[in-house]
């Protein structure tokens, strides 16, 4: 039923023993109910064949959705998935789905949209909590009013209610937080990597739909920041500037890997470059 995929870079995938699981949008071909209309896609393939299991698909969580996001837990066995819409509904919207079947609970952090592809989320990741059956999320969040984005963390169970409802990281920061990803760490803690500048530097909310946000050059440079967080979202130390790394992460397409000896994440320039560096960071999670 669809005409076009949106070039949004928030699509994501995420891969369990038996199914690979894509959340991404796009926009509804002609002849159909949905004719023109932009939303959410839910596609779920079978992880040995590759066959698409169409009745496992399910779309419109979201219209429009502006940003997707989705993790999966192995103790679990559940996907969570995220939507951040601009009318139906106007939130970010967390939903359930395990062993083939869509929950019917969804739960959401009421947020802003103006029903044309504005809305306040910008970038976000859920992780799986390694020991337990749940999630964390982070995201960054706009007001309307325009003042700077905010990071947020949340915890959620495997049915997609919250643990911890969403909560600013930095609460007293007069700068603007924009992210991130994250990554466990072991005894309850995450590691949360954002772009930070002094400035509201996301002003033309519609153009994060697409692939270049604008960010200026300096603060791609220079803005990288890793953060240790605690079980409910509290900061733990002072954050640390990844960018003297010499490795910054890219705004858009901001993500860390759980590696056997550490975390890693791909650096590259910004948009249009043609050169990626694979950084890996060397740490204990347990003992960090």
């Amino acid at each position: 039923a669809w005409r076009s995929v949106t070039p949004d870079n928030s699509d994501a995938i995420a891969i369990s023993s038996d199914r690979y699981v894509l959340h991404s949008s796009g926009v509804c071909r002609e002849g159909k109910w949905c004719a023109e209309h932009q939303g959410d896609l839910l596609q779920v393939l079978n992880a040995t064949t590759g066959e698409q299991l169409a009745s496992e698909g399910k779309d419109w969580r979201a219209s429009h959705s502006c940003k997707q996001m989705i993790g999966y837990n192995p103790r679990s066995d559940a996907f969570l998935i995220a939507d951040a819409g601009d009318a139906y509904p106007k939130a970010l919207q967390y939903t359930a789905f395990a062993q083939g079947v869509h929950s019917r609970v969804n739960t959401r952090f009421e947020t802003w949209g103006d029903g044309r592809g504005r809305q306040g989320v910008t970038q976000g990741g859920i992780k799986a909590e390694p020991m337990g059956r749940g999630f964390a999320s982070v995201f960054s969040l706009g007001p309307e009013t325009g003042e700077p984005d905010r990071l947020y963390f949340a915890t959620l169970r495997e049915n997609a209610t919250f643990i911890e409802a969403p909560r600013p990281v930095f609460p007293n920061s007069s700068s603007t937080q924009i992210g991130g990803n994250l990554a466990p760490l072991g005894g309850g803690r995450w590691l949360v990597a954002y772009t930070e500048a002094a400035q509201d530097i996301i002003t033309g909310y519609l153009s994060i739909y697409w692939d270049n946000w604008g960010i200026p050059a300096e603060v791609r440079a220079g803005g990288s920041r890793l953060a240790v967080l605690g079980p409910s979202g509290e900061l733990l130390g002072t954050p640390v500037n990844a960018s003297a790394l010499g490795a910054n992460f890219p705004v858009e397409l901001n993500h860390l890997v759980e590696r056997p000896s550490g975390i890693g994440w791909i650096s590259i320039d910004g948009p249009g470059s043609s050169i990626a560096k694979l950084v890996h960071v060397r740490c204990d999670r347990e003992s960090v």
